[in-house]
């Protein structure tokens, strides 16, 4: 177990910038985001993997679309939090870990935002290596583990839930 401060922020963009070979986003709108949350709510706790319990109830944090729609319209910060909440009104226990969906680009900012803002631990680990375009295209997939249900937010606290058959419709 280990702390997460504002300091490391920009190597951790650098990294995901890297990683994220070109995709995924531009990791720098994210790393103002997760400075700004770590300011706002204290250092982030972050967990090997192998230091998260067996009741653990992990979720990833993850924006989805074309990333150049973040230059114009940056997210308000709740539009996390509200998914998280919404899938825990569904699966009806409290989500007690945030993980990250890619490391590239973003995405691999964003659950330092959410685990600050809920004020949960981070597991550091990823479900990729890198930037993918495509939720089925994560390393969970190929171990049939399902992407849904999903919860999605957007800045006007609407939530929705997706159950699909697959993670490709997911």
């Amino acid at each position: 177990m280990r702390t997460l401060g504002e300091d490391q922020i920009q190597a951790i963009a650098l990294g995901a910038a890297v990683l994220g070979s070109g995709g995924g986003g531009d990791p720098h709108i994210g790393s103002l985001l997760a400075r700004q949350a770590l300011r706002d709510h204290g250092p982030v706790t972050v967990l090997d993997p192998a230091e998260v319990p067996d009741d653990a109830l992990t979720a990833m944090s993850a924006v989805m679309g074309a990333p150049t729609v973040l230059i114009e319209k940056l997210p308000g910060g709740d539009e996390q939090v509200n998914a998280f909440r919404a899938l825990e009104r569904h699966l009806g226990r409290p989500i007690t870990h945030v993980t990250c969906a890619e490391v590239g680009g973003l995405n691999s900012m964003l659950p330092i935002v959410a685990a600050a803002r809920l004020g949960l631990p981070l597991v550091d680990c990823d479900a990729m290596g890198r930037a993918f375009p495509e939720i089925q295209m994560s390393t969970p997939s190929l171990s049939d583990i399902a992407a849904a249900p999903m919860a999605l937010s957007d800045e006007k606290g609407n939530t929705c839930l997706i159950e699909a058959i697959d993670n490709h419709w997911t």
